[in-house]
This record gives C-alpha cells, sequence and structure tokens, in this order.
C-alpha cells in the first residue's frame, strides 16, 4: 500500500493535481507536514526565498455591490464613507517608497464613477514620474475595457480582482440578483485583462458556508486554467452589519478556516510555483500566527497598510480588520525577524514581479518553468 502523502515526497511519485487528490488534501486525507513541506520545497526552487512588501492604500470605502459578506457593501448605512484625495494616497505612497517598498495596491470599493477613475490616473501619472522602478497594482472591481486600458497607460501594471468562488452557484448565494453581480462578467474581465497584458491575480473565500472541499479544489483548478500570476485568498470572516453577521456557527470554526487557507496555499504553490502568493491580512486577522504560517506554507508576498489611519478604520472588510496592527515602521521592524524565523527574507526595493508572469510574456510555451513537481 501507497503511504499516505507519498505523492508529496521528492524523488518518490510525482504529484498529478487531480480534483479528487485534491479534495482528498483539503478535507485532511493525508498529512499536512510533507503538503507543506513539498509547498516549501517548491517555493524555493521556483521563486527563491524572499518575501516581497506590497503596500496597500485603500483609496476608497464607496462601492455600488452589495455583498452579502462584505462590511462596505451598499446598504450598510453604519460605514463612514470617505474617498481619499489625490495628494493624500500620493503622500501615503511616497512614505512607503521612502522605505523601500517597490509594489503598491491602490484597492476600493466598486464605483466607476469618471471622477474615481481621472483621480486614479492622476495618482498612476504622479508615481510613474516620481517612483521609478514601482509597480502598481489597482483592485477596484469590474471595470470596463476602455477604462481598464486607461489605466494602464496611465501606469498601472497588475490588476487583483477576485472571483470570490469559481462556482456559480455557490457565488449566487452570497451575491444578489440585481444585475450587479454577474458571475460570467466576472470571469470574463478576468480572462481579459490576463489576454491584454496585466499582470493578473484573483482570489476566492474560503470558509464559505455550504462550501465543500470539492468546491476548493474546482478553486484551485480554476486558477491554474486561468493561469494567473498572483493570488491573495484568505478565510472568511464576518462583519456584524451584514446579513450573513450572525452566521457564525455556519461556518467552519476559526482554527479549520485556518488550516483550509493553508492547504490551499501549500496546493497552488505547488501547482503553479512561480506566481506570487500573499499571505493575507484575514489570514493574520483570524491567527495571530498566520504570517509564519502562511509563509511556511508557500506564501511570499506580504501586504503593509500604508492607508493613514483616520481612513484604515472604516475601510471595515470584516470583524477585526480595522484593529490589525500592521503600521508600516512596525512591521519593516518585525517583519525581518518573523521571515527570518521561517528561514525566509524581507527583499526592499524590489517590485517582486511574478516570475510566472515574465515566463509568459516572455514565452508564451513557457518550458519546463511552471511544470508540476
Amino acid at each position: 500500500m501507497t503511504p499516505p502523502g507519498a505523492d508529496l515526497l521528492p524523488g518518490r511519485a510525482t504529484f498529478e493535481p487531480t480534483a479528487a487528490r485534491l479534495a482528498e488534501l483539503l478535507r485532511g486525507g493525508g498529512p499536512d507536514g510533507p503538503l507543506f513541506e513539498a509547498a516549501r520545497d517548491r517555493l524555493l526552487s521556483g521563486v527563491g526565498d524572499g518575501v516581497y512588501l506590497r503596500g496597500i492604500v485603500e483609496i476608497s470605502n464607496r462601492c455600488r455591490k452589495n455583498c452579502l459578506y462584505c462590511g462596505l457593501r451598499r446598504d450598510n448605512r453604519r460605514v463612514r464613507r470617505y474617498s481619499m484625495t489625490a495628494g493624500g494616497i500620493l503622500d501615503a505612497l511616497r512614505s512607503g517608497y521612502a522605505a523601500g517598498l517597490r509594489s503598491f495596491l491602490l484597492q476600493s470599493g466598486e464605483l466607476p464613477e469618471p471622477d474615481r477613475i481621472e483621480l486614479v490616473r492622476e495618482v498612476l501619472r504622479a508615481t510613474a514620474r516620481e517612483m521609478p522602478g514601482a509597480r502598481m497594482v489597482l483592485s477596484m472591481g469590474e471595470l470596463p475595457e476602455d477604462v481598464l486600458r486607461s489605466l494602464r497607460d496611465a501606469g498601472a501594471h497588475r490588476y487583483l480582482l477576485r472571483i470570490e468562488a469559481s462556482s456559480r452557484e455557490l457565488y449566487g448565494r452570497f451575491h444578489p440578483g440585481d444585475g450587479l453581480h454577474d458571475h460570467d462578467v466576472r470571469r470574463a474581465v478576468l480572462e481579459d485583462l490576463r489576454a491584454t497584458g496585466w499582470q493578473t491575480g484573483t482570489g476566492v473565500l474560503i470558509g464559505l458556508p455550504g462550501q465543500t472541499p470539492e468546491d476548493l479544489a474546482s478553486d484551485l483548478l480554476f486558477m491554474r486554467d486561468l493561469d494567473i500570476d498572483m493570488c491573495g485568498m484568505g478565510p472568511l470572516l464576518l462583519h456584524e452589519d451584514t446579513p450573513l453577521g450572525g452566521m457564525e456557527d455556519l461556518l467552519p470554526p476559526p482554527a479549520e478556516r485556518v488550516l483550509l487557507t493553508l492547504r490551499m496555499i501549500a496546493l497552488l504553490r505547488l501547482m503553479m510555483p512561480t506566481i506570487n502568493i500573499s499571505a493575507t491580512t484575514a489570514l493574520q486577522t483570524l491567527d495571530p500566527a498566520g504570517l509564519e504560517k502562511g509563509l511556511s506554507a508557500g506564501a511570499n508576498v506580504v501586504m503593509p497598510n500604508l492607508t493613514p489611519p483616520d481612513y484604515r478604520r472604516d475601510y471595515d472588510l470584516y470583524r477585526g480588520k480595522s484593529q490589525v496592527v500592521d503600521h508600516l515602521p512596525e512591521v519593516l521592524r518585525r517583519l525581518g525577524d518573523r521571515c527570518a524565523a521561517t528561514g525566509r527574507r524581507i527583499v526592499l526595493a524590489d517590485p517582486g514581479d511574478p516570475v510566472h508572469f515574465l515566463s509568459r510574456t516572455a514565452d508564451p510555451a513557457r518550458g519546463a518553468a511552471d511544470a508540476v513537481p
């Protein structure tokens, strides 16, 4: 009989990421130690031991969407809405750039009004002038093709649009059927982003009520088949001012959501060894050691928050987010030691372009760089 986890051991067998095998591992049908060790080996051989920093600026919490789990949803009247000025955003970016960060994420609720798009274009043009070598990442929801093109022309390089759930049925349970939440549209935007030269990222929520290991296995296969360059996925955390706010008993326990997230990170690292994978704020919120655990499972990106405190408290996606201690000076002081404890090192003055993106755009055939071990 083949011992459990033998297909994850170097030199013993080849890991075949079938839907059934992925679901089995996500369910805990094999030891986690060999899984995390195999993912770490693939990380080191694929992208090295560096941990790259991506500074987040949450530029606005105004959103037209009404997702049932999100604290920024349109119908949450208890949120104090804000939109930062171009000057305020640039000041936050300058502080990160001066500290050595070279990758920045401008994140907002989805509201594609002309004034917001022009403000972002203004910021992008300014960063292109002032911050050589920086990579600008946008996460602003589903935007029309012409708007995305104008943002890229202004200086954006990467786009993060989380599919949330690759299952159309599961997605539909947690997004109103109001014409603004269309799974097919979301997927089409992702496919267009990748086809038009963006460094493309997506991700899923882990621990949705009714979500199965088979659903999560399908999520992994979806991301592989889409051929993404970046991934940010994390455990679901609830917000009290949402329709799901009082349904904690329908979610897997916190420890199980953390473990599922770590297994998802490790399996995606095995499947796509040269992409960038984040140890998300949600993982760190649910587990004080979430950063170290995420890095040990195969993550290679950490996202310190550069949003000014007066705004940060109102970008309240889920319970506990605004209380996360991640002020940049403290992050840079402590992060080195925390990374070193996992055998990793912080990389500054480098935007950390995904090796996967560089490989697929230089050579669409790609050869063996992203082969499954």
